[in-house]
This record gives structure tokens, sequence and C-alpha cells, in this order.
């Protein structure tokens, strides 16, 4: 079932939870470019169906344009790192008032534009139990800070408290895989936590089923299975030994070098 509420800034805010009284790990899974379209609401009925309350908020809803540009990637919306920390804030503590949610245990995956997002929250505030950058998160703008308002990825990295998951596809044409490797490098220099995985064959976007072009049902089905092993895992406690974990896992398929 999903849920919608308009919060105090005008901001609405979907979720979907189990079919259980027991208060669940919340997950916010933050939408791609395109804004609040009908991917955004299958990923959230997904991620309940594996035990979580799942959510997302609109994050252009200070934008006052035409969305079906957005809507179709010809028009783009880039929050700053302000509103985006504002706006989880804001989604977090409204969650957190529902009897369902616990909210000890929050993770947060941001995909495409979003992708980016999970790493500046996390290193701006507390609580946050894992995070996950899903196709996205590590473009070359994003190394470069050339977008107005955003911190470059170089900078917000050091400060991050928590485990971070990279899912990438080999095929990506926006994420370079020298980026792939950069940011790995940038996560084991500064001694964080990370799981990262490379889909051979997979492009930008594989787990979007409603663009056929570009969704891959099988590599769509295994990551998102450890999507939801790895943040399994964190909330079990699993990450927490104070092992300092770096798994680095390149599809076989895939003719890199990555020990450089």
């Amino acid at each position: 079932m999903l849920i919608e509420k308009t919060l105090a800034s005008g901001m609405r805010v979907w979720h979907a939870r189990p079919d259980t009284e027991e208060p669940r790990p919340l997950m916010l899974m933050l939408h791609e470019r395109y804004g609040p379209v009908q991917h955004s609401f299958n990923v959230i009925e997904r991620i309940a169906e594996a035990g979580f309350v799942a959510c997302f908020m609109d994050m252009f809803h200070r934008y006052e344009g035409d969305r079906a540009p957005i809507e179709k990637s010809e028009a783009r919306v880039d929050p700053t790192d302000e509103e985006s920390i504002a706006d989880l804030d804001e989604t977090i503590a409204h969650m957190r008032e529902l009897a369902y949610v616990d909210g000890g245990r929050i993770g947060v995956v941001g995909f495409c534009l979003s992708g980016r997002t999970p790493l500046v929250y996390a290193a701006a505030r507390d609580g946050v139990s894992a995070i996950a950058v899903v196709h996205g998160g590590i473009y070359p703008r994003e190394y470069a800070g050339s977008t107005p308002g955003q911190d470059t990825v170089s900078n917000v990295i050091p400060k991050l408290p928590c485990p971070v998951l990279g899912l990438f596809g080999e095929r990506d044409a926006s994420v370079p895989m020298e980026n792939i490797q950069r940011f790995r490098r940038d996560l084991e220099r500064t001694r964080k936590n990370y799981r990262i995985r490379v889909y051979a064959e997979a492009p930008h976007g594989w787990q979007n089923s409603t663009i056929p072009a570009r969704y891959r049902a099988d590599l769509a089905e295994t990551a998102w299975t450890d999507t939801v092993d790895f943040f399994n895992d964190v909330f079990a406690g699993r990450w927490d030994d104070g092992r300092l974990r770096w798994q680095f896992e390149p599809d076989p398929a895939v003719a890199y070098d990555f020990s450089v």
C-alpha cells in the first residue's frame, strides 16, 4: 500500500510498508532525474516487499516549471546540497513519527541524479546506518564540482561515517570506469568501509523496467538482491565489528586492470 503525505515545506513524500506492525528499518530510495514517476513507486514497493519501510520524496518540489520535459530527460533540476539535506531532514523526521518505523536503522539509496545525495547527507548528519550509490553519484561533473551549490565528491568522502554500497554498470557511458576506480581509491585512502560491484554489460539505469532499452532483467534482479543483502547485513550489525571492509567485485567478464 502506497501512502502519500505533504509535509510542512509543501514537499510530497510517499512510502510503502511491509505487512507487519513490528518496527522495520527505514530505506530512503531517492528518485532519478525524472522526478516522481512510476519507476520510483515500483522501487519503494519492491523494497517494502523485502521487509523495509521504503520512501522517497519529491526532490524537485521547489521547481515551478513544467515537469513534462524533466520526465522526458529534456530538462534537469539540480538541488543544492543545502536543499537536499533539508529535504532529507524533513522526510526522516516525518517517517520517524510512524510507529512501524525503526528510526535507529536508516539507509539512503541514490540513483542517477540523486546518486551523490546519500554521500552528501551521511557526511552532514549522524544517524545514517549505511548508504548506496547506484549508477550515479560519481559522474565527471561531480568530481569536478561544476554544479552550483554542490560540493565535490572528493571533499565529501572523507566525512563519511558509515558503510557505502556502490553498484555500477560496465556499459554506463555516464559513469566511466576510471571514475569507479577513483571512487574506490578515495574510499580506501580515507579508510571507509565499502562494497562496490560492477555489472558486466550493464548500461546506465539497467534496473529501470519502465525504460525497455536500458532494462536488463537478470542484472536488475542481481542488483536488487545485492542491495537488500547489504542493508540487511548492516542493520544486523555485521559491519560493526571494528574491521575495515574493502569489497570490490568486478564481474569476471569485465576485462580491466583493477589492481591500480
